[in-house]
């Protein structure tokens, strides 16, 4: 069991590369498997991007922190930003049997994060979006 990766990073999509970088070593360090990192990863990409390109009115730096834990074999990774208000849980699957040229744009990352992970919660609490993922590995 390693300790909690805790990352704080600038609602700025250069940020997301080092955060990146930085799951992935403390992934290696904690021996964690290979998918958990790949997960972990998606999950940051994915979570901020949205963060930074939806989320806020102006164009002030906004600060977003990441947690990651690794605990008896499950991967949790809380997501927290003060944007607006936005519950992943309530997009609606994409209809993934149209053609792609007649798909409307977004929602597929989201799909994607919710599908590969065994649980997806979401609270709006003291005016930030907390998002956290949950997945369980086999020993």
């Amino acid at each position: 069991m390693a300790d909690p990766l805790h990352l704080t990073l600038r609602n700025r999509f250069e940020d997301i590369p080092p955060a990146n970088e930085a799951i992935s070593r403390w992934m290696e360090a904690a021996e964690a498997p290979p998918a958990a990192d790949y997960l972990a990863n998606l999950a940051l990409e994915e979570l901020v991007t949205n963060c930074v390109k939806y989320g806020y009115d102006d164009s002030a730096e906004h600060l977003i922190e990441v947690t990651l834990s690794l605990t008896d074999g499950e991967l949790a990774m809380t997501v927290i930003d003060d944007g607006r208000a936005f519950n992943p849980l309530d997009l609606p699957p994409p209809d993934t049997s149209l053609a792609i040229e007649d798909r409307p744009i977004g929602g597929l990352g989201i799909h994607m994060l919710r599908q590969m992970s065994d649980r997806m919660d979401y609270e709006r609490r003291d005016g930030k979006n907390h998002v956290t993922l949950r997945k369980r590995w086999p020993a």
